[in-house]
């Protein structure tokens, strides 16, 4: 069983030119197929899916339909729809599909199996805001089989029951453990998303089965990843090592990407 790197990106003007954050979409999507390509992912591995066409190092886009965004709904789970839209089309086949968003970065190889028949991700780890909020769903890395389509479904008519974003949606699910559900996720540990908005950084930097696998922050975010670092934003934790732990949290291989495209 293989495995294929799943990115999606849907926008109701088909570009990844965004009025407010400007072309950084297609920035990140760069990196993300360099730092894909430089790991050891194949180009026919990478599947990146949009609702327009894009091209880039030999790797085309997958389109979706523009129904996988609802411009009058502010909580359109546009992910979730686009992956079930992919189970609709057949174009989920038998590997073991990892989706991340743009800003969720592997830094290592995945040397571990996933079942087909559950989907696979963290909590929120260690967070700034409350215990409670510790144990919600992060769905910015998330590994999935052929046989979960029915999990996504769930997650989207739960998405528009409450009128919440997936998260909060799965949260509700698995609290209640509607339709079995819990017995259809698997938990991972945080170093499959290891992410830096309004987290304990150092506290969740215990727990993580290291080396981190997968980490997770905005490069272009200049708001202070947590309390003990007042200005300190994500490239000084993260990339420049500006952190209790003295050192870069990501790869000699990422930061040469990030400078190649600009960002130090």
């Amino acid at each position: 069983m293989g495995m294929k790197n799943l990115m999606i990106y849907v926008s109701p003007n088909k570009t990844f030119d965004n009025p407010t954050w400007g072309n950084e979409s297609e920035i990140l999507v760069k990196i993300q197929i360099d730092n894909s390509l430089e790991i050891g992912w194949k180009p026919e591995e990478i599947m990146l899916v949009a609702n327009f066409y894009y091209q880039y190092r030999g790797i085309e886009s997958v389109i979706v339909s523009d129904d996988n965004y609802y411009q009058d709904s502010a909580s359109t789970p546009s992910k979730i729809n686009a992956i079930i839209e992919l189970f609709e089309r057949g174009l989920i086949d038998d590997d073991i599909y990892w989706f991340h968003d743009f800003d969720a970065f592997q830094l290592e190889p995945f040397d571990r199996d996933f079942d087909k028949n559950k989907i696979a991700l963290t909590n929120y780890g260690i967070t700034n805001i409350s215990k409670g909020h510790n144990g919600r769903w992060s769905t910015g890395s998330i590994f999935f089989g052929n046989n979960t389509k029915d999990v996504f479904e769930w997650i989207k008519t739960a998405v528009y029951k409450y009128q919440k974003n997936e998260e909060v949606a799965l949260l509700a699910l698995t609290r209640h453990n509607k339709h079995q559900i819990l017995d259809r996720i698997e938990k991972l540990n945080i170093t499959y998303n290891f992410a830096t908005r309004r987290r304990n950084v150092v506290e969740q930097y215990k727990i993580t089965e290291l080396p981190i696998k997968v980490i997770h922050f905005h490069p272009y975010d200049k708001r202070p990843v947590f309390y003990l670092h007042t200005g300190k934003d994500n490239m000084a934790v993260c990339v420049r090592g500006e952190n209790p732990m003295g050192k870069p949290l990501v790869t000699e291989g990422l930061i040469k990407i990030f400078k190649n495209h600009g960002i130090e």
